[in-house]
This record gives structure tokens, sequence and C-alpha cells, in this order.
């Protein structure tokens, strides 16, 4: 029951860790890459990468808010969300 109980309470720790602080970081670098492309950091001159990373980042945290929101419109409307073959697909509960 205890190791139940903790394993539990590790999987609620890692998301809350994943989205509570990760996302946020990954949204602060997404901005920081963007001060990077512009040059508006000291002393540095315009990148492009910057724009690429910036980019990116911001395209991994949308995809997580709009899976987050499927999740629950889909758990609402009596859906659930599979991840079969890596893609996730929406079935019948």
């Amino acid at each position: 029951m205890w190791l139940t109980a903790l394993d539990d309470a590790w999987r609620v720790l890692a998301a809350g860790l994943l989205l509570g602080a990760g996302l946020p970081i990954l949204f602060a670098l997404g901005v920081k890459s963007l001060a990077w492309a512009n040059g508006d950091l000291p002393g540095a001159a315009r990148n492009p990468a910057g724009r690429v990373v910036a980019v990116a980042l911001f395209s991994i945290v949308l995809l997580a808010i709009l899976l987050g929101i499927s999740y629950i419109v889909a758990h609402g409307f009596g859906y659930t969300i599979t991840f079969d073959g890596g893609f996730p697909g929406i079935t019948r509960k």
C-alpha cells in the first residue's frame, strides 16, 4: 500500500515539475533566444540561429498547452487520449 502511494506521489511530483517549472523555463529560454536573435543582449550581434531556437522552444510550449487542453476537453466529453504508435489519438472510454 505504501509503495503504491509513493509511486503515485512520485508521478504527481514529476508532472508538477515538468509542467509547473519546465514549460515556463522553456518559454523564458525562447524569449532569451529572441533577444539573442535581435542582438539585444549586451555586446551581441544579430544572430538568425536565435530565431530558430526561439521558434522551436515556443512550438514545444504551444504543443504542450494544446495537448493539455485536448486532454481536459476529451475527458469532459467521455473520451480518453491514447498514444498508440507515438501519436495522440482520441477514443471512447
